[in-house]
């Protein structure tokens, strides 16, 4: 069936983003008196901040918010155009938005954050909608609008745009969270092999394709 709903994941799919989120991320560190742990940074690329304090770092809840606010006190200053798209990212967007295809942004990243970096980067002008988390906690009465992981991001998308095949829709990824989050709803999923995630890993979450580079992106999405 033709793959009409394009879902992007932004960090390590869309943009090479790592110097801009480690900055910030050691950053965040520092304020908090942690010692970073350099082995684990790849880690951090993807999933919600909360994740890498709480998992990586053993941080407590309430350290955790603080964290993610001095993350934030450097990412949305300098950190978030401490970034680019990746070599052919713009012509492949380009080509499949001339090819009638509706292009997503579904990331982890707060939505206003995602919408600044497409803006900057000229993105923009192929996507239809851009959808981040909304907060980086669960709230403890479990509200149902508050999107704070991947899975949450892509039933937004599904839902405000009436997807209701899940077949027209394939999620695209460089790490098993976005492979994971999107096979809860039925989607096809590619990841990418040029991004922070390795091809073990993306295969083990399940991914039906591995695309070595946009134009390879391009080709399964147009050709299948």
């Amino acid at each position: 069936m033709e793959k009409r709903y394009i879902l992007f994941d932004l960090d390590g799919t869309l943009t090479a983003s790592y110097e801009g989120i480690i900055n910030a991320f050691v950053y965040s560190l520092g304020k908090m008196g942690v010692e970073p742990i350099t082995e684990r940074f790849n880690e951090v690329i993807g999933p919600p901040l909360r994740h890498s304090y709480e998992g990586i770092y053993g941080m407590s809840p309430e350290d955790c918010e603080q964290a993610v606010k001095y993350f934030r006190e450097y990412y949305n200053d300098r950190g978030l155009f401490e970034n680019k798209p990746y070599d052919g990212i713009l012509d492949m967007m380009h080509t499949l938005y001339a090819h009638d295809k509706k292009l997503m942004i579904a990331t982890a990243k707060p939505e206003r954050t995602a919408e600044r970096i497409a803006e900057h980067f000229g993105m923009t002008q192929y996507l239809c909608f851009i959808a981040g988390t909304t907060s980086d906690f669960i709230p403890a009465d479990g509200s149902k609008d508050v999107r704070a992981t991947k899975e949450d991001v892509i039933r937004y998308i599904l839902s405000s745009n009436d997807i209701k095949d899940p077949e027209k829709a394939v999620m695209i990824g460089d790490r098993a969270y976005d492979i994971s989050s999107a096979k809860k709803f039925g989607l096809q999923t590619v990841g990418v092999l040029y991004g922070y995630g390795t091809g073990e890993e993306l295969l083990s979450a399940g991914a039906d394709y591995l695309a070595k580079d946009p134009m390879d992106i391009e080709r399964y999405i147009i050709e299948r």
